[in-house]
């Protein structure tokens, strides 16, 4: 073999060995490329996956979080009513043991009046009980001093004098006798009480004595 021939030889040598080292480089630089677009894709799959994760998160955490408030308006809704329900049966309670006391001392009355009227001896059962003994004393204390006190009111020396205030009754105080501001005065602390115009009788009561 010549040397022409052996240069030939090594340049077709060289020429494929630097062919295997481009191929090899260009597969690898492949192989590479390939794997990172792996990468890339496991990795954007991996942060969908999680976005998804915490949105499903969120969504039962609303949920959870919507029942509770519901149930706790529910509860407060029921214990609202139920205060509310109590209220009312305390009331009608009240005024139900009220109108009973006041009917019971109606009945009491009526029947000793009509038992007073015929002659009929009392119901010595009914009477018996305190109570009702109590409430028809009550009732009758009641009635005697209703009845005084009308009977006081037409023997006073100012009409209307219940319907009078205090100014009206003081400017009628110069028409009247020391005797009958006196009786104006004793009706007054017995009834209605007015300090106010019982200072006035007393003034005027005064300035009158000698």
């Amino acid at each position: 073999m010549d040397e022409h021939e052996k240069q030939q030889q090594q340049l077709n040598e060289a020429a494929g060995q630097f062919a295997d080292i481009l191929v090899q480089s260009f597969r690898a630089a492949v192989e590479r490329g390939v794997d990172a677009q792996k990468r890339t894709a496991e990795l954007t799959q991996d942060f969908f996956n999680k976005v998804l994760e915490n949105l499903r998160a969120q969504v039962e955490d609303t949920r959870q979080m919507g029942q509770q408030l519901a149930e706790h308006q529910q509860r407060a809704t029921a214990a609202g009513r139920q205060l509310t329900q109590e209220a009312v049966d305390t009331y009608m309670g009240f005024v139900n043991s009220m109108f009973s006391f006041q009917r019971e001392g109606i009945e009491a009355s009526q029947g000793a009046a009509d038992a007073a009227a015929s002659g009929a001896p009392l119901d010595t059962t009914e009477a018996s009980r305190p109570e009702a003994t109590d409430t028809r004393s009550q009732v009758d204390a009641e009635a005697d001093a209703e009845a005084d006190a009308e009977a006081d009111a037409e023997d006073l020396p100012l009409e209307n004098y219940d319907a009078l205030n205090v100014r009206q009754v003081t400017e009628r105080l110069d028409e009247l006798s020391d005797e009958e501001i006196r009786r104006l005065r004793d009706y007054e602390a017995r009834n209605k009480n007015r300090r106010t115009l019982i200072g006035r009788f007393d003034q005027r009561i005064e300035a009158e004595s000698p």
